[in-house]
């Protein structure tokens, strides 16, 4: 896989042009539905942009979209989200 914050080449027909942001949430929201993450697993944003190759500020806006989409959850603002959507609810 390539990361995240590779450009596309110039005149590719099949390049994405999203933000980072979108390509991450994508790529997280797959793994919960996939059960790579599970219900009450925590994602603190630090490791996953470290995992991913992309700032801090990129992974919050990631994980907010994915509160906002019922994904994710935190008790407070400075704790990690956890993952609170499970298949078929």
């Amino acid at each position: 896989m390539a990361d995240i914050s590779d450009l596309p080449m110039l005149h590719d027909i099949d390049a994405d042009y999203a933000p980072q942001y979108v390509k991450l949430t994508r790529i997280l929201r797959d793994k919960i539905e996939s059960g790579q993450y599970r219900r009450g697993d925590s994602l603190p944003a630090a490791d996953l942009a470290g995992q991913y190759k992309v700032s801090v500020r990129v992974t919050c806006s990631a994980l907010a979209m994915l509160a906002a989409n019922g994904y994710v959850s935190r008790a407070g603002p400075f704790r990690s989200y956890s993952v609170i959507w499970q298949a078929g609810a």
